[in-house]
């Protein structure tokens, strides 16, 4: 058996998930802390003991440190001198993909690459080295959100500048939530093995969607950055670059322009109400009409890339719906699905409604849909362990 700690990183946010991997998979305890920097707050859950509260921590490291704390007083002791692995869903390798043992080359990549993921990298490559310092026999193992999408063809992967710029500077697309990708990808092939043709909608905070053959990526929505493709809920998604000397001009130079695409655009931008579906939902139906504008941009959007990604496969046999939107809002589901007449698309409205998981496609449907909860951390504890017994 192998003990595995895995981590996900965000700006101000930790979450881990702790397993015991071999001939079963067990997930002995899981939590967060939110709003590190802050005042903010955790949660730490071992089966069906849960405990919360109110917390100060001024760096993921403090995050970590907290939960490991919170899991003894659960009864699930974690010694990181005994632990197998720690695990990162990690973001941006640049040349560097798939799984990996965190070594020098590893964060010196990661660093390299931190302007095409700011919110992501430097966050996880300050974890790496902290943890390099206090826990210096811990194995670490990154787990990269490209690596699913490295089957892409090249000539999906290139884009339209001087093709020097992909091996001088990385300028090419790499596609990003891969663990969760990757995770829909085992999951119909368990549940729906006749469907080779698959579309997964990871939609939530961040959104992107994968075309999927026997199992592997063909294409995705996101590119060179988690920046591009579907808008996010405050990043801006796909952006005509020539736009950016008008907006430097009139808005003081590149790095407000720049925060303002990552911090103040996508659903945020549009709807003007804020950057959580629920709220703009809420003000949709009171008779916002930017509200109205972001909701049918975003679902409009989805069904481009459902457009799209059906040609690359020729032809579509499931449409899967996952993350925090993807697995709860039936009315973004439903939304997305109505503009996919031209695919005979069918919802089965009570399956919809009731948000259960599973097949929620109905009679006569020219496609399987489906909803499933993803399951990141898994797909990284997977990788640790066939690195490790490789």
């Amino acid at each position: 058996m192998y003990s595995i700690l895995v981590l996900n990183l965000g700006s101000t946010s930790f979450k881990f998930k702790f397993y015991r991997m071999g001939d079963t998979e067990e997930l002995f305890a899981s939590g967060s802390v939110e709003r590190i920097g802050g005042n903010g707050s955790f949660s730490v859950s071992a089966g069906d003991q849960k405990l919360r509260g109110e917390c100060v921590c001024k760096s993921h490291a403090d995050a970590l440190e907290l939960c490991l704390a919170e899991m003894e007083k659960l009864g699930v002791p974690v010694d990181m001198s005994t632990l197998d692995a720690l695990g990162y869903k990690a973001v941006h390798g640049g040349t560097m993909t798939g799984t990996r043992m965190v070594d020098d080359a590893l964060l010196s990549e990661m660093e390299r690459m931190a302007p095409f993921a700011p919110a992501h990298n430097p966050v996880y490559t300050a974890m790496m080295r902290s943890i390099r310092v206090q826990y210096p026999d811990v194995a670490q193992i990154a787990c990269f959100e490209t690596a699913f999408h490295a089957s892409m063809p090249e000539e999906r992967a290139v884009y339209g500048v001087p093709y020097e710029w992909a091996q001088e500077y990385g300028i090419r697309r790499y596609g990003f939530h891969g663990s969760s990708h990757g995770y829909i990808a085992w999951k119909m092939a368990r549940e729906a093995p006749g469907a080779r043709r698959v579309i997964s909608a990871h939609l939530g905070g961040s959104s992107s969607l994968c075309a999927i053959m026997d199992g592997r990526s063909i294409a995705s929505s996101m590119g060179a950055t988690p920046q591009s493709g579907l808008f996010q809920n405050n990043r801006v998604g796909d952006f005509d670059v020539f736009t950016l000397p008008v907006l430097v001009e009139n808005m003081g130079g590149l790095e407000p322009v720049l925060r303002a695409l990552s911090t103040q655009s996508g659903l945020l931008g549009i709807s003007g109400v804020g950057n959580d579906m629920r709220d703009v939902e809420s003000a949709a139906d009171a008779g916002d009409p930017r509200a109205r504008l972001a909701l049918d941009a975003f679902t409009d959007e989805i069904a481009g890339y459902v457009g799209m990604f059906t040609a690359y496969l020729g032809g579509l046999d499931a449409l899967c719906f996952t993350g925090g939107i993807g697995l709860n809002d039936a009315r973004i589901r439903a939304a997305a699905v109505s503009r996919l007449g031209f695919l005979s698309a069918r919802l089965d409205d009570d399956a919809n409604a009731r948000g259960i998981q599973g097949k929620i496609s109905g009679p006569g449907s020219g496609i399987s849909i489906w909803v499933w909860e993803t399951n990141e951390e898994i797909m990284v504890a997977r990788g640790c362990v066939k690195l490790l017994s490789q």
